[in-house]
């Protein structure tokens, strides 16, 4: 670390580069001092290209130097707690790093427009196991019903914490607030499911644009286009980051894939074989659970989807 190098936390990404805010402020710049607009060192930049989308991602520590009177330069890249990601473009084998240095990720659902789908909330559960996160489920829009979806029960019941919201209404706003002070979240969710309105709710001032859900198609219209790191009043951060319509998951191998499911990985010690796939083995006890009512179908039918899209491992 030189002498004028200048600590910060990377805010944003996109094609003027990253902004990050400086732990200390330096008098001229722009919100008080604390926001730079950087671009990236050519070694870092380069570095691992052929399976990262980007080597910097939002959430990550760096350290900057400021180069001209707005401008500044990252020279290095801390090493990262924790991450969130997801493939990016090649057919999946590059790795786009949706949130770096999280301690919990909230998905957030709607109970309509756009209609709940457990679906999205099996896969990011998936990465955040694997990942060795915290998850908070939270099920927004329930102005529009009187009670929660029935998959709430199963998630619960597997440990989950769930909070159910209303932006519009203001209900569990209060106890959303609670659970991101302190530290530092990532919101991820469908399009349209409310993520940007419910931290415009949790906090005032964030200016977040929130958009409305498409009437032909039911799917939400991007209005968070990449994310952003956002301090909280009370302390910590939040990431609020763009609409997904689907959340593949990335390195995550077959094998490991049955002890991701929490109610799937009790089950699975009483199979006959121990490398059981859970698909069509004999005396599969997470089979014979699905047949006895003790395993959400649509737990097994999210457990199957995403077997079926992940990729065998390259030999060598």
């Amino acid at each position: 670390m030189s002498a004028d190098s200048l600590p910060a936390t990377v805010t944003r990404l996109d094609a003027r580069g990253c902004l990050v805010r400086l732990d200390d402020a330096i008098e001229g710049l722009p919100a008080d001092g604390h926001e730079l607009w950087c671009g990236v060192r050519g070694r870092i930049h380069m570095r691992d290209r052929r399976h990262q989308k980007s080597p910097v991602a939002v959430g990550d520590r760096v350290l900057v130097q400021h180069t001209q009177e707005d401008r500044g330069a990252v020279d290095s890249i801390e090493p990262r707690r924790s991450s969130l990601s997801r493939p990016g473009a090649r057919g999946g084998r590059v790795e786009h790093v949706m949130a770096a240095n999280v301690d919990r990720v909230v998905i957030v659902s709607a109970f309509d427009d756009p209609p709940f789908r457990p679906g999205m909330i099996d896969r990011v559960v998936a990465v955040i196991e694997f990942s060795r996160l915290e998850a908070l489920i939270v099920v927004n829009k329930m102005d529009l019903g009187e009670s929660p979806p029935p998959e709430v029960a199963a998630y619960e019941a597997m440990g989950y914490p769930v909070l159910l919201t209303s932006a519009v209404a203001g209900e569990g706003i209060v106890a959303l607030r609670a659970e991101l002070t302190g530290r530092t979240s990532v919101v991820a969710g469908h399009s349209g499911v409310g993520k940007s309105s419910l931290l415009n709710a949790v906090q005032e001032g964030l200016g977040l644009a929130v958009g409305d859900v498409n009437a032909v198609t039911g799917r939400g219209t991007h209005t968070t286009t990449a994310a952003v790191w956002l301090a909280l009043e009370g302390g910590g951060a939040v990431i609020d980051t763009a609409g997904v319509r689907e959340f593949g998951l990335f390195g995550i191998p077959k094998r490991d894939l049955p002890w991701l499911f929490r109610d799937i990985a009790k089950l699975a010690p009483g199979c006959r074989y121990p490398d059981c796939s859970h698909t069509h083995e004999p005396e599969c006890a997470v089979q014979e659970a699905l047949v006895e009512g003790e395993l959400a179908p649509f737990r097994f039918d999210s457990y199957l989807k995403i077997l079926e899209s992940l990729e065998e491992p390259e030999p060598g």
